[in-house]
């Protein structure tokens, strides 16, 4: 298990997502906890074997970005039915987030 925290920025739109992976080794795990650790955005990250709980600004990142670099360090969503769907509503509800981010920032 790896945990990171990062307090060097105001959060404005702070979101938590846990969400079961699948093909990770140990290396990866550390790798991927470091990776997360230097990205922009991120203010709290657990990454073990089978699971990632990660805490993030939303007008900063998203979740697109956070499934891109699980890819490219080799791991992957668990394809369960439920990482599915939990994926999938958080996508949606970050997207909705960011337009009203958007509309707020035209006021």
């Amino acid at each position: 298990m790896t945990i990171s925290e990062h307090d060097d920025h105001a959060e404005l739109v702070p979101v938590r997502r846990r969400l079961r992976l699948d093909n990770l080794n140990q290396l990866q795990i550390e790798l991927l906890a470091n990776e997360f650790n230097n990205e922009t955005g991120v203010s709290k990250v657990v990454v073990r074997k089978h699971w990632l709980e990660i805490e993030y600004d939303v007008a900063v990142l998203t979740l697109e970005r956070v499934i891109e670099l699980l890819e490219a360090y080799g791991g992957e969503l668990s394809h369960d039915w439920w990482t599915s769907f939990k994926a999938s509503w958080y996508l949606r509800r970050e997207e909705k987030l960011r337009a009203q981010l958007g509309e707020d920032q035209e006021s």
